[in-house]
C-alpha cells in the first residue's frame, strides 16, 4: 500500500513540473484557465544606456556622386590676353549713340595731360559733330595730379581755371553743377608719392569731392601706362599696374566707377602700343593718339549705355 502511495504523489509531482516553463528573455505567466493566451510581459525598455554600453560612432553620409556638383572649369582667356589685363565692354546696349553721348552733359573730365589730351580730341570732333560728347566740362591742367588737387590755391599751384580763376577741383565742381565726375591721374603721382600715397590722395580727393557735391557720381578713370619705362626709376608700368589695383579695390569699396581704358591701350608685354602713343620718342612715352581717343570713346559710350540702361 505504501509504495502505491509513493508512486501516485510522484506522479503528481512530475505534473506540477510540467505545468510551468521559462521561455529566454521575456517572461510567461500561467493564467488560471489553461484555455486562455498567456499574456506576454515585456522586458522593460531602457531610456538610458548604462555607462558602460559603448554607442558606435555615426558614420559620415557617402556622397552620391549623381548629386554632388562638378567643380566649375575656369574659363580660358582669348589667345594673347594676360591676366592682369582687365578690359571694358563697349557694347551700347540697344542704346543710340547719340543718346549715350547725351548722358554727358552734366559730366566733368578731371585730369592731367593725358585728360587734356581728351578735352583737344573733343573739339576737334566738335568741329565736324555738334554732338559729339557735347556739353562736357574740364578741369585739366599738365603736369597735373591727384596730390597737386589737394594742395591750397597759389601762385604756384597748377589747378586748371574755372570762370577765369584757379578754384580747388571740389569747389569748381560745385559751382558747375557736374554730376557725374571722371578723374585720371597716377602718372604726376607716383615718382612722388609712390603707390600707396597716391592711392590715399586719390581717396581723399573723392571724398572732398562728394562734402561738397554728394549727389555726383564718381569714376574713376585708370592710370595710363608707358609706351617704354626705361628711363624711370619709379614710373613704371610695374607700379602703375599695382596703383590701378588699389584704384579698382577703392572704387569697389567706396561705390565708385572704375574704367579701365588702359587695358584697352597695351600689348601682350604690357606696355602703351606704339600706334597709341603720341611721343615715342620721349623719356616718358604716355601721351595719346586720336587711334587711342576713339577708343576712349568706344568705351565711355559704354560706360553710359550701361547707367542709362539699369543705373550702373
Amino acid at each position: 500500500m505504501k509504495k502505491l502511495i509513493c508512486m501516485l504523489l510522484a506522479c503528481v509531482m512530475m505534473l506540477a513540473a510540467a505545468g510551468c516553463r521559462r521561455h529566454e528573455g521575456n517572461i510567461i505567466d500561467i493564467s488560471a484557465d489553461a484555455s486562455e493566451k498567456p499574456v506576454v510581459t515585456e522586458a522593460p525598455v531602457l531610456t538610458e544606456l548604462p555607462a558602460e554600453t559603448d554607442v558606435p560612432a555615426t558614420e559620415a553620409p557617402t556622397p552620391d556622386p549623381d548629386l554632388t556638383p562638378e567643380p566649375t572649369a575656369i574659363p580660358e582667356l582669348p589667345e594673347g590676353q594676360l591676366l592682369w589685363l582687365n578690359t571694358m565692354p563697349t557694347d551700347l546696349y540697344g542704346i543710340s549713340r547719340a543718346e549715350a553721348e547725351a548722358w554727358f552733359a552734366d559730366a566733368v573730365f578731371v585730369g592731367d595731360s593725358i585728360m587734356l589730351g581728351w578735352k583737344n580730341y573733343n573739339n576737334s570732333m566738335l568741329s565736324s559733330d555738334a554732338s559729339f560728347f557735347g556739353p562736357t566740362h574740364f578741369l585739366c591742367e599738365g603736369s597735373y595730379g591727384a596730390g597737386h588737387a589737394l594742395e591750397p590755391v597759389s601762385d604756384k599751384s597748377l589747378h586748371p581755371l574755372y570762370q577765369g580763376e584757379q578754384h580747388l577741383l571740389w569747389d569748381s565742381i560745385e559751382m558747375m553743377g557736374a554730376n557725374k565726375v571722371f578723374i585720371c591721374f597716377g602718372l604726376n603721382d607716383v615718382a612722388i608719392y609712390g603707390v600707396e600715397g597716391t592711392a590715399a590722395n586719390f581717396e581723399t580727393l573723392c571724398t572732398r569731392i562728394l562734402e561738397k557735391s554728394p549727389q555726383a557720381k564718381i569714376y574713376i578713370i585708370s592710370s595710363m601706362y608707358l609706351m617704354d619705362d626705361s628711363h624711370q626709376r619709379k614710373l613704371t608700368n610695374e607700379n602703375l599696374r599695382i596703383l590701378n589695383g588699389m584704384l579698382r579695390d577703392m572704387c569697389g569699396r567706396r561705390g565708385f566707377g572704375f574704367v579701365d581704358i588702359a587695358s584697352h591701350l597695351v600689348g601682350e608685354d604690357g606696355y602703351l602700343k606704339r600706334e597709341y602713343c603720341s611721343d615715342p620718342d620721349s623719356n616718358t612715352p604716355c601721351h595719346h593718339t586720336a587711334a587711342a581717343y576713339k577708343i576712349w570713346a568706344e568705351i565711355l559710350r559704354s560706360v553710359a549705355a550701361r547707367d542709362i540702361k539699369w543705373g550702373n
